[in-house]
């Protein structure tokens, strides 16, 4: 009998690939670590406060802020800008499911209240912008979402050592850490809710970078028949975004910028040749 010849190993699936990455999920592992330390503490509950008190000036700024670390939300960005890496949005697809499994779990098994849950709408310093939400705090899904793309956007520019990568590399955890942080200026989590986010978004990038069902959603969604769909997609994902009332009122030129950025993800999906990037989204 003839025996199969095992298939080769698509890039990422290797040891050494795994080890690349080793020393951002170990400090995953310790923002995880801290964060379910942390959580019930005293210390959690002064800090939101603290935080509300210094930071809650700026209303607007922090809504569009954690609006802007919804999982459709960061759908919609990583894919308008990632036309020519379609791994980045395989692996935020694939992360999407996973992390939404994981987080989920988490919550119903620690069964967190939320701040208002603890403090009440009558509190004189703490309150509420957006949603009125009190179950379910830990982790934070959002803050996991944020720190997902920020590593998945930074795991594809790894490999330039240019002064205007490192510059875009700190702009995207810049703005993770911001959107962490709006989910406690706008009452809906605690600072330990968040630290434990960032820790599994730390951790989860690498992982779903790594999976070879990422690299072959990658390469899929480079094919010719299928990157008409994605760029036709984007426009209408923007607009529905802008119509949904997902419990945050955004300004039009919010809005306006909304649908630019998918009207320019539509633009680049649709002239980059289908296969002219295949190979790079998967080095």
């Amino acid at each position: 009998m003839r025996l199969s010849q095992r298939p080769p190993h698509l890039p990422g699936q290797t040891l050494a690939a795994w080890r690349a990455p080793a020393t951002r999920m170990a400090l995953g592992g310790l923002l995880l670590i801290a964060g379910l330390a942390l959580s019930g503490q005293a210390l959690d509950r002064a800090w939101a406060l603290a935080l509300q008190m210094a930071l809650g000036g700026w209303p607007t700024t922090w809504s569009l802020l954690t609006w802007s670390a919804l999982g459709i939300c960061s759908l919609l960005l990583v894919s308008s800008l990632s036309a020519e890496e379609p791994r980045r949005v395989a692996a935020l697809l694939v992360a999407m499911v996973l992390g939404g499994l994981v987080v989920h779990a988490i919550k119903r098994t620690l069964q967190v209240d939320r701040p208002l849950a603890v403090f009440g709408p009558d509190h004189p310093v703490f309150h509420v912008i957006g949603e009125h939400l009190r179950k379910g705090s830990m982790p934070s899904g959002h803050t996991t979402t944020a720190f997902t793309v920020a590593g998945l956007m930074t795991l594809s520019l790894r490999s330039a050592a240019r002064p205007l990568t490192w510059a875009v590399c700190a702009g995207w955890w810049l703005l993770a850490g911001l959107q962490g942080l709006s989910r406690v200026v706008v009452g809906a989590h605690w600072p330990s809710d968040v630290l434990a986010g960032a820790g599994l978004g730390l951790i989860l990038a690498p992982v779903v970078w790594q999976l070879g069902v990422t690299q072959r959603l990658a390469l899929g969604l480079s094919r010719a028949s299928v990157r008409p769909w994605v760029a036709g997609a984007l426009p209408v994902l923007a607009v529905l975004l802008c119509l949904l009332d997902l419990g945050t009122p955004l300004p039009l030129a919010w809005c306006i910028a909304v649908v630019a950025l998918g009207l320019l993800g539509a633009w680049r999906w649709g002239r980059i040749p289908p296969a002219a990037h295949a190979s790079n989204s998967l080095s």
